[in-house]
């Protein structure tokens, strides 16, 4: 008996050390499993178009709530332009719409057309501006496929060339695409900057047509899930970018009705119904620990952006101040709240650094890391944020640019030569005008908004010869 006895003691020890040696494979499996990324980005969402501002009666979102009670909110997100492509842009390379010259929304209507329009009876003309994405631009996809992402877009790409709605299905040019820049799927991408029909049948080359009546956002919700389940074993960079809520304002009769046909508020509601899609996918799949969910708007709302100054296209906080989230379950303090101030050219060095890849390989790079904010450390190097948006907008201040400092902002607009200087630690809705009050900081903040133009060589507007 006791020889048995010896035997199988001796088995059982050589069992738990095989499953031991599983186990510990398993555990450094996971450790050096690098972080998924999902990056929602909404089109036009306002910086109080969101339930937990409080600031809009009739808005639910509960799903996008429950995003800040787990994760970190961010109270001072900016795009890096009022409009749509210079930011999208600005995402995907690491760089500011400036110095890739994509500083205003490519326009649908044909660049010509956009110019003569834009540029009638004004003292100044539109700067020069590029129409798709360049090939030759490094983009945050095909770096991280160099360390072994999967990579998805899902959604509007707006950097797809000129005149779109002069074609059948959104495409100028299929290699303007995210396809062809470092994307492994594109569902969604191509020139439109709106869809043509929220509803099926969609008239764009990148999506099939579902049933007559399937709405967009619902499609594109279910393609990210379905993206997340196919790469569920390895990590992924999901970009989901919702066309909703930009215009033409449409959703399901049911969702308008339940808010007594306002359109708006239930796009939103179809929005954040979406992202708890996204979310319970991952949850489902147990990668809510690792997987790092950013939720974030491309610019300011055009519906007004209380308590903020101004909306999209503008230069005022309205224009360029947007929502933002960050959810790492386990890894951020839940309902936590940071209050640095930080730009859509942060994505890029955040993201490399997730994926433990060194951001200084990437030449040209104006972001800096966001994680050691993702982390609550209080030490974060304080710079100048930029926008340089020489371009006329009708929705308000615009044709300039501007620099923010700490709790300074300095705009200066082109076209009138007026400035512009605010105190946003007190005066986030930009009320009082400073600028007779400190000029010596007004002197500081310009100096540096012209030494950066000069560094990434903006693009300026002419005198415009036919001003009368």
């Amino acid at each position: 008996m006791y020889k048995i006895r010896v035997f199988l003691s001796i088995q059982t020890v050589l069992v738990l050390l095989f499953y031991s040696s599983i186990c510990s494979s398993q555990v450094s499996q996971s450790i050096e499993r690098k972080p998924n990324i999902v990056f929602i980005i909404v089109d036009d969402l306002g910086y109080s178009d969101v339930e937990y501002m409080n600031q809009k009666v009739g808005v639910k979102t509960p799903n996008i709530n429950k995003l800040t009670q787990t994760g970190m909110l961010f109270t001072d997100a900016y795009a890096a332009a009022p409009v749509c492509s210079p930011t999208r842009a600005s995402i995907v390379t690491g760089k500011s719409p400036a110095a890739i010259k994509i500083t205003c929304h490519i326009p649908g209507m044909g660049m010509d057309k956009y110019l003569e329009k834009l540029n009638k009876g004004k003292k100044l003309k539109e700067a020069f501006f590029l129409d798709h994405l360049p090939q030759e631009e490094i983009t945050i996809a095909e770096a991280l496929k160099t360390h072994g992402y999967s990579t998805g877009y899902i959604g509007k790409w707006h950097l797809g060339g000129e005149g779109s709605i002069y074609t059948e299905d959104g495409i100028v040019n299929p290699k303007f695409n995210p396809d062809y820049h470092g994307f492994d799927l594109n569902i969604g991408g191509c020139a439109y900057g709106q869809p043509d029909s929220y509803f099926s049948p969609y008239k764009n080359g990148t999506i099939s047509d579902g049933p007559t009546g399937e709405y967009l956002t619902d499609r594109l919700g279910d393609e990210a899930v379905t993206f997340i389940e196919q790469n569920k074993d390895k990590p992924f960079l999901l970009n989901l970018a919702t066309y909703t809520v930009h215009t033409p304002l449409a959703a399901p009769d049911k969702f308008v009705e339940r808010h007594d046909g306002n359109k708006y508020f239930a796009m939103i509601e179809k929005l954040d119904q979406n992202v708890g899609k996204v979310m319970n996918k991952l949850e489902t799949l147990n990668l809510l620990e690792n997987t790092v969910v950013i939720f974030y708007s491309d610019n300011g709302g055009l519906w007004g952006n209380p308590p903020l100054k101004g909306k999209k296209g503008t230069l005022n906080e309205g224009g360029i101040r947007v929502p933002m989230i960050v959810n790492w379950q386990g890894k951020i303090i839940a309902g936590s709240v940071c209050n640095t101030p930080v730009s859509s050219v942060d994505f890029f060095p955040t993201f490399l650094a997730l994926a433990g890849a060194n951001p200084t390989a990437h030449s040209k790079l104006e972001g800096i890391s966001m994680l050691p904010l993702f982390n609550s450390e209080n030490f974060f190097t304080e710079r100048s944020l930029y926008w340089h948006f020489p371009h006329h907008r009708k929705e308000g201040l615009s044709m300039g640019a501007a620099i923010r400092k700490g709790k300074w902002k300095y705009i200066v607009e082109f076209e009138t030569e007026k400035e512009f200087l605010y105190n946003l630690k007190e005066d986030m809705a930009e009320q009082h005008n400073l600028l007779s009050k400190h000029p010596i900081k007004v002197q500081e903040l310009a100096a540096n908004l012209k030494k950066w133009q000069k560094e990434v060589n903006a693009e300026m507007p002419a005198v415009n010869l036919g001003f009368k």
